[in-house]
């Protein structure tokens, strides 16, 4: 018997137009959660804290957790992207598994997905006491600001405002700001960030600036990773929020 599959190359050929077609599917997300030590009396006050690539959603509970007012119940969902990240050293075998928010081509399915996932996180705070939707807050550092943004957005009514921490809003995800007018909004940048340099920041500081929402501005002398540094700022703006209520 001989063997046709190859030669004429014309299998090959033929798997260069199957049609790629597009099948729901059911998966499980992951996120981290933090009850206060002390809860409040009353509805509780809630802080969605937003990882950026490759950044472990431990880092951001943690972080999210130091600078959120006292009784404030601290969701930190884990992007659904998975993937391999660096070696690690040749003492420590295996290579570490890191997380992100966005797949390209498939942008519109992975915005979806993450706004799901950050919309569960909030009901998994709301299964363990009452939350107050006029203080309850996004938080997002670097990749994750656009992903807080793109929930907000899209759901303006579920949380008061928002921290976005050296990152962005891509093109596509400006056009409707305007729905956020009036909405509190701390933007941190730093001044040598070359992941979100300050001519992108200052262009798109302007563009919230239209959508006129309520928008605190802190350029800081910092690169990229400005977490700490932006952790007093961050915690005042915060708590002057809390304090004011609704």
């Amino acid at each position: 018997m001989s063997d046709t599959s190859a030669g004429d190359g014309s299998a090959r050929a033929a798997s260069e137009d199957d049609e790629r077609i597009a099948v729901p599917i059911q998966a499980t997300g992951y996120l981290r959660l933090r009850m206060p030590a002390e809860p409040r009396d009353g509805p509780a006050p809630v802080l969605i804290a937003v990882h950026g690539y490759r950044q472990p959603s431990q880092r951001m509970l943690d972080y999210a957790v130091s600078v959120a007012p006292a009784g404030t119940i601290v969701v930190a969902p884990e992007g659904p992207s998975a993937f391999y990240g660096p070696r690690r050293s040749k003492d420590t075998p295996g290579r570490r598994i890191d997380y992100g928010w966005i797949a390209d081509p498939r942008r519109p399915d992975a915005e979806a997905r993450n706004r799901d996932l950050i919309g569960r996180a909030l009901e998994q705070a709301a299964l363990r006491q009452e939350i107050d939707p006029a203080r309850t807050w996004l938080l997002g550092f670097s990749q994750g600001v656009g992903v807080a943004m793109d929930f907000f957005v899209h759901n303006p009514n579920a949380v008061a405002g928002l921290v976005g921490l050296a990152g962005g809003v891509p093109a596509h995800g400006r056009t409707d700001l305007a729905v956020l007018a009036g909405r509190p909004i701390l933007w941190v940048t730093g001044t040598g960030d070359l992941a979100y340099p300050p001519a992108y920041e200052d262009a798109l500081i302007e563009d919230l600036r239209r959508a006129k929402v309520a928008l605190d501005a802190v350029d800081l002398e910092e690169a990229h990773d400005l977490l700490d540094p932006a952790a007093g700022a961050v915690r005042a703006w915060l708590a002057a929020h809390d304090a004011a209520g609704p």
